[in-house]
């Protein structure tokens, strides 16, 4: 029982596990913090069927006798329903909600270039508490769960005199990858008749912390119906509670009452580390529409992870970062959507999403690299609007984030090369193109066997001719350009790509009048603004045709020649 790594069994397959690892490592790390002097380090690590919760130091019997008493999650006090003000907790742990609301409220006001501009000292006084959306989460109405969170944080305060028979127990539990709740439940039941103290050894099972039980049909063998409240053992739900201010970040689905909770699911990192990272991630991370909100989130909390390598404070997060990617570290979230029903909300679905898995770090560059890849992807993402013809191409691309299909990345493209075409004839210069760099970065070092491809002259040069017949026109306006805009090219080489004669031959379409075009311009004004696409250039499409089919030519030469090149002169027309 006194060791050095402790363990939580995965029973349910969703975040009450993480949970419940979260808080053990906060309670732990509770008791390091008191004993060591030299600092000392908690570390979850995923090892298949459990977590294993790693000390730097051996937890010593002493420790355990001699450890103080310890608040680790807060009271929310809302006044609802007669609600006392708790008066024996400390009063940083008893959070008055309407204030905090009101707070919140007043802060989103504020214009974002105001806030942009203010010192961190008076954002500071303006922002919300960072534990505010957990808060609203829990002390929301429908979800029907603030009466039994706060009676969990009441007990383990009313029970602080037996905080080190209740830590005995908790370690007891964790002692093992076997968690054998029904034996130590017992034991402590009994421990507590011997010290004389009336407790109850049950709590309710609350969906806030376990999406996948619940009142109903949990019988566990199916001998009736009953609709009770599924019990378990009280210390596990508070350490749950606990663990959910660690990795929990709910937030609701714009233009509804709905919610959605994403929790960390961890692989081997300090507590410390992702304290740190989820404090900057819930801070970034706003209200959206439900596909666009499950990439935005992946997508932010990489941003925030690979911008807390770069910290010169995190040097060892960084130096453990080299020859992998973020989701070594934390490989996704899982995902509890809760539909409002009225008087009540219900979790309506569950599902897990994974961090993207095509960055490899091996220096500091690559973080710069993928940081600048990362923050162009959430631009484009955050101007699609899902109601207005973007659902499909945010959940292709949601497919390719979470899944690793390039398949999906690729329809992807496709379909954006159309929406942006017809965004910008709406004037609409928000919605921006891909870079070229950029994109680079993304499949060279990603889908190393695709690299030989774009560093084939006939490819870049008819991708810019795709570019200078499609968005360059297009940003420059139908009355500016000399030159035809060519809204279907993509739709057309795309659907010709089934086949790689049929989309050589329309690829040589292409050509043909794509030069005829330049000739009529400079037969007109005396000037070619662009060069000719040369038949070097079509037999180059050729041969990588026949090595990699007509397909994955297609798909690259569409992304590519949807994108902006940085070093176009004519690129700035891209980005004003």
């Amino acid at each position: 029982m006194y060791q050095s790594t402790y363990y939580i069994e995965k029973r349910t397959g969703t975040f009450a596990d993480v949970f419940l690892a979260y808080g053990l490592a906060t309670l732990l790390d509770s008791v390091l913090a008191h004993f060591v002097e030299d600092g000392h380090w908690v570390r979850i690590r995923d090892c298949g069927t459990y977590y294993a919760v790693e000390l730097s130091h051996h937890l010593e019997e002493k420790w355990v006798q001699h450890a103080p008493f310890r608040v680790l999650a807060p009271y929310i006090y809302t006044g609802r329903g007669g609600q006392e003000v708790m008066t024996g907790l400390p009063s940083s742990f008893v959070v008055d909600y309407q204030r905090e609301w009101d707070k919140f409220k007043e802060y989103i006001q504020i214009p974002q270039d105001l806030r942009e501009k203010m010192s961190l000292e008076d954002l500071a006084q303006v922002k919300p508490h960072p534990q505010f959306p957990i808060f609203s989460w829990v002390g929301e109405r429908r979800m029907q769960a603030l009466d039994s969170y706060n009676g969990l944080i009441l007990r383990w305060q009313e029970l602080s005199g037996c905080f080190t028979e209740n830590l005995r127990h908790i370690l007891m539990f964790c002692a093992t990858p076997e968690n054998n709740v029904e034996v130590v439940e017992k034991a402590w039941r009994t421990r507590m008749k011997e010290l004389g103290v009336q407790a109850k050894s049950e709590a309710t099972l609350l969906q806030l912390f376990n999406p996948s039980q619940g009142k109903g049909q949990n019988e566990t063998k199916a001998s009736r119906l009953k609709m009770d409240n599924v019990k378990s053992f009280w210390l596990l739900e508070y350490l749950k509670a606990v663990g959910m201010y660690h990795c929990a970040v709910p937030r609701r689905v714009q233009g509804t009452d709905d919610r959605k909770t994403y929790a960390l699911a961890p692989v081997n990192i300090r507590l410390d580390a992702n304290d740190a990272i989820l404090a900057a991630f819930q801070d970034v991370l706003w209200n959206d529409t439900a596909v666009k909100m499950d990439i935005l989130a992946a997508l932010r909390y990489v941003e925030c992870f690979l911008e807390h390598c770069q910290a010169a404070r995190e040097a060892d997060l960084l130096a453990e970062l080299l020859g992998k990617g973020p989701e070594n570290f934390i490989a996704g979230m899982y995902v509890a959507y809760y539909k409002s029903l009225g008087q009540a909300s219900a979790v309506m679905n569950l599902s897990f999403l994974e961090l993207p898995r095509w960055m490899q770090v091996e220096s500091l560059a690559d973080v710069n690299a993928y940081r600048e890849v990362i923050d162009e992807h959430t631009n484009i993402i955050r101007n699609i609007d899902e109601e207005k013809g973007g659902y499909d191409l945010l959940t292709f691309y949601r497919d390719f984030l979470s899944g690793g299909k390039w398949d999906a990345f690729f329809n992807f493209t496709a379909g954006y090369a159309m929406y942006l075409m017809r965004e910008i004839a709406g004037e609409n210069y928000r919605v921006k193109p891909f870079s070229t760099h950029n994109l680079e970065v993304l499949i060279v070092r990603s889908n190393r066997p695709l690299a030989p491809i774009l560093g084939t002259p006939g490819f870049r040069n008819i991708a810019e001719a795709i570019r200078r017949s499609t968005i360059i026109p297009q940003y420059r306006g139908r009355n500016e350009s000399e030159y035809e805009i060519r809204y279907g090219l993509g739709q057309e080489l795309k659907r010709k790509s089934l086949y790689n004669d049929e989309f050589i031959a329309a690829l040589s379409e292409f050509m043909q009048s794509y030069n005829a075009e330049n000739a009529r311009v400079y037969e007109r004004t005396g000037r070619q603004y662009r060069k000719n696409i040369s038949t070097e250039d079509i037999e180059d499409i050729v041969r990588l045709v026949d090595q990699y089919g007509a397909a994955t030519v297609a798909n690259l030469l569409i992304a590519f020649g949807y994108a902006r090149e940085l070093k176009d002169e004519e690129s700035a027309q891209l980005t004003s």
